[in-house]
This record gives structure tokens, C-alpha cells and sequence, in this order.
């Protein structure tokens, strides 16, 4: 459409399409002004915590008083301030959004309105392992001294889960440690208990006894041997001894024998049990060694708990302090009304014009001669203006003017007349038949 780019062409496209125009600008125009007006003001309070580092170090306080990093405390602590039931209660507490329906409603605008941010070292914030030094909270509501509040209570809110977080996992490493200790301490009596009882039974197949056992058995045989050799003495001098005597003699050689045999039986016993004995002596004294380890451990750790607990209620410990409480703002941080109203007007002035534009161009009606030659490839021979238009503003002079005109106007008819006559004298009836003919079919052509 090349006559689009003509400015007498759009500004006469622009004068048809005017009530149009006209009337898109009187209903648009108010809408966009009442649609600023209806855009609630938003405020923004922000406040700043900070992450203290511990005044006792880990390496003096003992590997207790650290446990959890920054990152990961923060992690806990945000899911558990955004929880539903702890946003719930702050909701009723403020009456926020009190004109939503529901009750998820609310809680969805309340989460939106909440931004919490982690402070980063910006030249550490490439590392995976970067800790944060502080926390940004920032509400955004209607009221700014809602909005305040709400972030105030918010840091109160992190400062006692922080602290209650830091208190209960000190208390609750203190009390499993006492308990650890207390129990491994009776599973060690307990123990050493039950190893006594085992010496006892297998006294004489101790690893201890073994030397004493075997030499205690060397005697025994001797004297065994001894007896049977005075037995063999007495069987061979039976002659000169008489019957009595022999008999008793014999007697009592013969229970000397047999508790000597019996002796060396036990004797034999207990160093053939003694393998195993010194294998299940060996299994308890590995248990009560690895008892006694984690006592010392379960002590130490104890001891290290002790410290951290102490230390957090003197907060001597990492901790958070409130480095800028929330405000109530002075200026809204959403748009401008006077900047969406002026935007808005500029759109319907737009649609408007755009409007105008669609529907010329969807309009195949030819109005110019350059329009006709564009798209029809045809050149006009004659271009009849509007005789409505022109007639329509010759028949309202007023005045002085108007009469003025009327006169003119009638001159001219006067003297084309008069041409016209003396053409027609000059020129052949059938001749200008057919000129008339022309420019007839040229108007069906061209329609101004």
C-alpha cells in the first residue's frame, strides 16, 4: 500500500475514519484513566540481619559448637518461617488481605509479597562453598506500616528459631552424649562383670596359668612314677612283710596313685581347654578395649557439648543480630499512576489510529488514481472530482461571502457555456458522441 505513505493520503484517511477514531478515543480514554486509578499503591519495607561469627573458636570450644553450616541453617530456618501455619498466624495477626475469599488465596498473595535474600560476598559468589553473611527481608503491602511491621516481626520470627535452633541442638547434644555415656558405662561394668566370672571358671586355663600348670604336671608325674615304683618294691618284698601290713601299705600307695592320676587329668583338661579359653578371653578383652574407646570418646564429646551449651547462653556462638530494622517507606515502589494513565492513552490513542489503518486496508475500495494504476495496472484518463462535496459547500455561503461566490460561480458557468457552444459548432456531432462515450466509461473507472 504505497498511499499509505502519501501524508495527504493519511490525512484524509484519518478525516473518514474520524468518528471512529473518535470513538474509540472517548470510551478508551476513561477506561485507561479509571485503570490507573484503580492500581493500588505498593510499599516496600526491607530489614537486614546479620550473621555474627562465634567469638570462641571451634578449634578452643571443641568440633561441638559448629555443626551446621550458615548456608544450611538458613535453609531450615526460611522453610520453617514460611511454613503455612506460621504465615497463617501472621495473616490473622495484621488481617492481611482481608479481602480475598479463601483462606489458600491469602496465603498465596501473603507468600508472593515476601522476598527473602541470602548476603553474599560478591566476589566469592562464583564458589559452590560460599557462606552467607546475612539475610535481606522485604514485604511489600498496601499500608507501609503494615508492611514495617510485618518484616519487623518477620526478623523477630528468625532471631528466636535461630536462637532456639542453636539452644535446643546444644541441649539435645549435651543430653545424648550424657545418655551415651551412662549406657556404655554400664554395658563396660556389665562386661567386666561377666569377665571376672569367666577367669574364675577357667582359672587353670588362663594364658597366666599355663607355665604353672605344665610344671605342676611335670611333678605329678614324677611322683606318680615314684608310687609305682615303690608299689613294684613292695610286690617284690612281700615275703619278709607280713599280710597286714603289705595290704595297707599297698592301700594307701594306691590312693596317692589315684589322686595323683586324677590331678594330672584335671591338669590335662584344663590345658587342653586353654586354646579356647584364651580365644574367649581375647573376644572379651577386644569388647571391653573398645568400650573403654568409646567412653573416652562419648567423655570427650560430653565435654564438648558441655561447652557449646554454655556458650550459647552467653552467645558467645554465631549469631544473628539485627543490622537495619524495617521502616515504614516514604514513596510506593510500584509504577506511577500518572505513568500508567499516560501509557494507557497513548495505547488507545494507538488502537485507535491502528484501528483506522486495519480497516482501510481491509477495505478494497479505489479512491485514487495512483491507487487504481497500483493495483489494476490501469492509468485513468480523466479524474472527476466530488461534485457532491464541492456542490454541498457552495450551497452554504452566508453573508457577504456567500454572495461573493454565488456571483463568481455563476460568471464562470457563464463563460464555460459560452465555450462550450462555439465547440460544438466546431466539432461534429458524431465526434463528440463518441469523447462523451470515453468519459463516461472512464468515470465507472475512477469513483472519487
Amino acid at each position: 500500500m504505497s498511499q499509505l505513505a502519501s501524508p495527504r493520503y493519511l490525512a484524509r484517511l484519518l478525516m473518514r475514519r474520524l468518528p471512529m477514531i473518535l470513538l474509540v478515543i472517548v470510551i478508551g480514554l476513561p477506561a485507561a484513566l479509571v485503570f490507573a486509578l484503580l492500581q493500588p499503591k505498593i510499599y516496600e519495607a526491607r530489614a537486614t540481619l546479620q550473621i555474627e561469627a562465634p567469638q570462641v573458636t571451634e578449634q578452643l570450644a571443641g568440633s561441638g559448637t559448629m555443626t551446621i553450616s550458615n548456608d544450611n541453617q538458613l535453609d531450615l530456618i526460611q522453610q520453617k518461617l514460611t511454613s503455612r501455619d506460621n504465615l497463617m498466624l501472621i495473616i490473622e495477626k495484621y488481617d492481611l488481605f482481608a479481602g480475598l475469599p479463601g483462606p489458600e488465596m491469602r496465603l498465596g498473595m501473603f507468600r508472593d509479597a515476601i522476598t527473602i535474600i541470602k548476603l553474599v560476598d560478591p566476589s566469592q559468589a562464583f564458589r559452590m562453598d560460599v557462606m552467607p553473611s546475612g539475610l535481606s527481608i522485604a514485604v511489600r503491602l498496601g499500608d507501609p506500616q503494615v508492611a514495617a511491621d510485618v518484616a519487623n516481626d518477620l526478623v523477630d520470627s528468625i532471631l528466636v528459631e535461630a536462637q532456639s535452633r542453636s539452644e535446643g541442638r546444644a541441649s539435645r547434644a549435651l543430653s545424648f552424649f550424657v545418655a551415651e555415656e551412662a549406657r556404655v558405662g554400664d554395658q563396660m561394668v556389665q562386661l567386666e562383670r561377666e569377665l571376672a566370672t569367666f577367669k574364675e571358671e577357667n582359672v587353670d586355663s588362663l594364658p597366666e596359668a599355663l607355665a604353672s600348670q605344665q610344671t605342676r604336671l611335670t611333678r605329678l608325674v614324677e611322683t606318680q612314677l615314684e608310687i609305682d615304683q615303690q608299689l613294684i618294691s613292695l610286690q617284690t618284698s612281700s615275703t619278709r612283710l607280713r599280710e597286714d601290713d603289705l595290704n595297707r601299705q599297698t592301700n594307701l600307695l594306691q590312693q596317692q596313685r589315684d589322686l595323683i592320676s586324677l590331678n594330672i587329668r584335671q591338669i590335662e583338661d584344663a590345658l587342653a581347654k586353654a586354646p579356647e579359653v584364651e580365644r574367649q578371653l581375647s573376644a572379651l578383652d577386644r569388647r571391653l578395649s573398645q568400650l573403654s574407646t568409646e567412653y573416652t570418646l562419648i567423655t570427650t564429646r560430653r565435654a564438648e557439648a558441655a561447652m557449646s551449651q554454655l556458650l550459647e547462653s552467653q552467645q558467645s556462638t554465631e549469631r544473628f543480630e539485627i543490622l537495619e530494622s524495617a521502616i515504614p517507606p516514604e514513596n510506593a515502589v510500584s509504577t506511577s499512576r500518572k505513568k500508567i494513565a499516560l501509557a494507557g492513552a497513548f495505547l488507545v490513542i494507538v488502537v485507535a489510529v491502528g484501528g483506522a489503518l486495519a480497516l482501510e486496508t481491509i477495505n478494497g475500495t479505489i479512491r485514487t488514481a495512483s491507487q487504481l494504476e497500483d493495483q489494476l495496472g490501469i492509468r485513468a484518463v480523466i479524474v472527476v472530482p466530488n461534485l457532491t462535496a464541492t456542490r454541498a459547500k457552495t450551497q452554504r455561503p452566508s453573508g457577504r461571502l456567500g454572495s461573493a461566490g454565488i456571483r463568481m460561480g455563476t460568471g464562470l458557468f457563464r463563460r464555460i457555456k459560452g465555450r462550450a457552444q462555439a465547440v460544438s459548432r466546431a466539432i461534429p456531432l458524431d465526434r463528440l458522441s463518441a469523447a462523451f462515450a470515453r468519459m463516461t466509461s472512464g468515470l465507472k473507472l475512477v469513483r472519487q
